[in-house]
């Protein structure tokens, strides 16, 4: 089972194994934070999409216990590992692109990370408005890597700093979006669009370059510097970038060299 290319069942490509803990600094917290403030008072049945192997799904579970969550993933794998660590949500197998619900089953649906993964953006999110009950609402995150005033918009065609090549193999990113884009399909999908805010601001695209510096170059991919370089310079510096990305998002959640987008829409009550 493929997904852009790489398989969703690679061991060493899922996404999720960590913890969301409250408190920790750091920019999950952060989209956990925006999805539920969002999600409001909102009770029922909630459904995540690209749970990975469920370090949302975990975290949302224990903030709103009061919620009926159902979690899906494309990988069977990550599913599995997600259910083995116990207790709520419900996890099942499933394509986000054709969801095995009835019509208006669910009070909400959320996702992360998960929109650039798919290649039929349109279907994802009109089977996500289909599954909406009503007046019901959906959240969701999305990098923004074709976004105007971005590292990821300056670096489209750098051949040293191939970081859309390294997010296609490494993470399986087939998608590049802007916000106009998805506020778009959005619209498109017959959603209305309730809030916008955004983060991943310049230092955490730093970060994030270097991340996919060290996993490319610890896969094997060449370069000038030993790979025990590459990984020795990269801890150094996320011990900056990555308290620093939390603290300019925590400040600023504004557009300007922003390449996160929270998105809330809903589905319009007749």
């Amino acid at each position: 089972m493929t997904s852009g290319g790489y398989h969703v069942d690679d061991p060493h490509k899922i996404q999720g194994r960590d913890d969301i803990v409250p408190g920790t600094r750091n920019l999950g917290e952060i989209r956990l934070d925006r999805a539920l403030d969002a999600l409001g008072d909102i009770g029922g049945r909630l459904l995540l999409l690209g749970a990975g192997a469920g370090r949302y799904a975990r975290a949302l579970a224990n903030a709103r216990p009061d919620l009926d969550i159902h979690a899906g993933d494309l990988s069977p794998r990550a599913v599995s590992e997600a259910v083995s660590y116990g207790g709520a949500p419900f996890y099942l197998v499933l394509d986000a692109q054709s969801l095995p619900f009835a019509d208006a089953t669910f009070d909400g649906v959320v996702f992360f990370d998960l929109i650039e993964h798919v290649t039929a953006p349109e279907s994802l999110l009109a089977e996500c408005r289909r599954v909406l009950r009503p007046g019901c609402l959906l959240h969701f995150f999305v990098p923004l890597e074709d976004q105007p005033r971005t590292v990821y918009r300056a670096l489209r065609r750098n051949r040293p700093i191939p970081i859309h090549r390294w997010k296609r193999e490494h993470v399986g990113h087939i998608q590049r979006y802007d916000q106009r884009r998805i506020v778009a399909l959005v619209g498109d999908a017959g959603l209305a669009v309730e809030d916008i805010s955004h983060s991943f601001h310049l230092v955490g695209q730093v970060h994030d370059v270097i991340d996919y510096w060290q996993r490319e170059r610890s896969s094997g991919g060449k370069g000038l510097l030993p790979v025990s370089a590459v990984k020795l310079l990269s801890r150094g510096a996320f011990i900056i970038t990555w308290r620093l990305a939390y603290l300019e998002d925590r400040v600023y959640a504004g557009p300007f060299l922003a390449s996160g987008l929270h998105l809330t829409a809903r589905r319009s009550p007749s």
